[in-house]
């Protein structure tokens, strides 16, 4: 049984996750912005000085060529700069570009009034402690995940094959 409400609670974490994603893809269409460029935007307006692709792709929680692929369209649009990082010439600090800039302080806006609208529909004493449930799932997950593959004969083989060497 509890393997199915496990089931049950990860399905609907993955229904939401995709009405989010959908409904920001209605939201920013007559922007000619996608979701994912948006929360490009986002993060690096936030970030003010640019930050390294690397550490974009962790706040975005995706792969770093995903990240990638979206950066260097932003940048075909001028909305985003990459330039060398003075730290290490090996990586590129990103950044929003004046025109990025003045671009998510339009889009900005609408984005937070659909969030308000969002959270007029949602009981506000359940909000805070769902948040804190879904870090929880977050953490459980990857611990899961981490457990599995340390014990996985796969693994066990993979280093097998390191002593081998």
């Amino acid at each position: 049984m509890e393997s199915e409400h496990i089931e049950n609670l990860t399905s609907a974490i993955i229904s939401s996750g995709g009405a989010l994603l959908r409904e920001a893809g209605r939201l920013f269409k007559p922007y000619r912005i996608s979701a994912a460029q948006f929360n490009v935007l986002n993060v690096l307006a936030e970030a003010r000085q640019g930050m390294s692709s690397t550490a974009l792709a962790k706040e975005l929680v995706v792969d770093p060529s995903s990240a990638t692929y979206v950066v260097d369209r932003m940048v075909e649009l001028g909305w985003v700069k990459r330039e060398e990082d003075p730290e290490d010439r090996r990586a590129w600090c990103i950044g929003l570009t004046p025109l990025g800039r003045k671009f998510h302080g339009q889009v900005a806006p609408l984005y937070l009034a659909a969030l308000r609208e969002m959270a007029r529909g949602l009981d506000p004493q359940v909000i805070v402690p769902l948040t804190a449930a879904l870090h929880e799932i977050q953490r459980a997950a990857h611990g899961a995940v981490s457990t599995i593959l340390a014990s996985s004969p796969d693994k066990k083989r993979q280093s097998h094959k390191q002593n081998r060497s």
